[in-house]
Parts: structure tokens; C-alpha cells; sequence
């Protein structure tokens, strides 16, 4: 039986965070998945379509990426995704590999990455490991964000960091609930505030939208006269997260 793996990602149009993040996690699956058929897939329309104009670069979607295991011969197929929420990416990746069940022996699909308790404990005590309590500093995580429903989990997340005794750890989206402007009163009373990326790559949202010199989360808080560092390091860097979605990859399940 031959196997094959797709990596889904969102993507990016930045090459320095690409090599960083979505290869490194690549390279470590081709590692651990040496028996496997590896496989790239990124859910961005826009992203893609940017691709292919600006240097004639096709990169698969998801439909194409199976199709292409397929023509291959796969007949054990895992799709891996290393989307941060199980919303309308990930969703997507899901309908599609729901509609090619048949075609394969066996076909199996890892969570994102943030989708149950056990995924959110994990994920804060790296965190809180890695974001050293500060008097009079805040950090400000910034995430992606959309209108689906599995947006709160952003809000969730925060609640359970001010539970675990991180109030000062909060987080604003690009494009979903909650805003910048949300999070701004709470802010009000730190003196710094450090800026991160919540999203796999740290590409255009994160060097723009977040650290940008215009109309971004650093110049809104300068704005107020705070003290503002960020820095540029998606997710995808960061070893944790990475084990995460290979430990999300060992307990996929079989798509129904």
C-alpha cells in the first residue's frame, strides 16, 4: 500500500518567514514520514493566485494536492494542517477531503492546531514559558481572525490565560472579534507592550497590520504613548508548536 501526505497550510507571499516556518515543518515531517509520499497544499486563494502572477509559481490547493496523490498511486492518505483554528481554512480542507473518502483505502486528517482542552493547556504553559512576567508590560498577541464561529476560541484562549494567572497576555485579530480596538482599554495601564504574531508565518498581517509604521497595532499603541517592541517569528519557529501538530498528526482521524 503506498502512503502520501499532504502538508494544508494557509501560505504566505514571504519568503523569509516560508523558510522559516512552513518548510521547517515540512522538513520535519519528511523526517519523521520517510515512507510517505510528501505533498504541499496551501488554502489561499490569494495567496496562490499572488504566487502565480508575480514569479509563475504554481503552489497546489488542497483539491489539486489530492488529486495529485492519486494520479501518484496513494492509496493511505494523511492530510496534516497547520492551521491555528479549525475555522473556514481548515473547514475547507475538511468538506474537500470528505468528498474524495472513496476514492482511497484509508484517508485521515490531523487537527489544527488549537481545537480541545488538552491543545490549550499545552499550548499556554509553552507560552507562559516563554513570555517572562514583566511589572507594567502587557504582551499583545496578534491572530488572524474571521467571521466563523470558531473565532471565540481567541477569546477562550485569553480567558484561560487570565486563569492560569497571565492577565497580562492578551490577544486582537487582523479580520475577527476581538479587534485591536477591543483590547485598547485594557492596555490603558501598562507602560510597554510587546507585540508577537499568533499565526504560523510572521508575513505580511505580522510586518505590516501588526509592526507597520501606519495604521497598525505598533503605531496605535505608540499613539497612546506606549513603549512598543515586537518581533517578527511565527509560530511555525517555534519547536513546541511544531511538535504539536506532529503529535496532532500521530492521532488523526479517519475522515468521515
Amino acid at each position: 500500500m503506498k502512503k502520501g501526505l499532504i502538508v494544508a497550510s494557509f501560505g504566505t507571499t514571504h519568503d523569509d518567514t516560508r523558510e522559516k516556518t512552513i518548510d521547517v515543518i515540512e522538513n520535519e515531517i519528511k523526517n519523521k514520514y520517510k515512507d510517505s509520499i510528501i505533498l504541499r497544499a496551501w488554502t489561499s486563494d490569494i495567496i496562490r493566485a499572488k504566487l502565480k502572477k508575480r514569479y509563475g509559481v504554481h503552489i497546489n490547493d488542497i483539491k489539486e494536492a489530492i488529486e495529485e496523490a492519486l494520479w501518484l498511486g496513494v492509496d493511505d492518505l494523511l492530510i496534516i494542517s497547520t492551521h491555528i483554528i479549525d475555522g473556514i481554512e481548515n473547514n475547507k480542507v475538511k468538506e474537500v477531503a470528505a468528498s474524495y473518502k472513496d476514492k482511497f483505502s484509508s484517508i485521515k486528517m490531523g487537527n489544527a492546531l488549537l481545537e480541545n482542552d488538552e491543545d490549550f493547556e499545552y499550548l499556554i504553559k509553552e507560552l507562559d514559558s516563554l513570555y517572562e512576567k514583566e511589572d507594567g508590560a502587557a504582551y499583545l498577541l496578534m491572530g488572524h481572525g474571521s467571521d466563523h464561529e470558531s473565532n471565540k476560541i481567541y477569546e477562550l484562549l485569553r480567558n484561560r490565560f487570565v486563569e492560569c494567572g497571565r492577565d497580562d497576555i492578551y490577544i486582537a485579530c487582523v479580520e475577527g472579534y476581538p479587534y485591536i480596538e477591543d483590547v485598547l482599554p485594557q492596555l490603558s495601564g501598562y507602560n510597554t507592550v510587546h507585540l508577537s504574531p499568533f499565526m504560523i508565518v510572521a508575513g505580511d498581517h505580522a510586518k505590516n497590520d501588526m509592526a507597520g509604521d501606519e495604521d497598525s497595532f505598533k503605531s496605535i499603541l505608540e499613539d497612546m504613548d506606549k513603549n512598543v517592541d515586537y518581533e517578527l517569528k511565527g509560530l511555525g519557529e517555534y519547536d513546541f508548536v511544531r511538535r504539536l501538530i506532529l503529535k496532532h498528526a500521530d492521532e488523526a482521524n479517519y475522515v468521515s
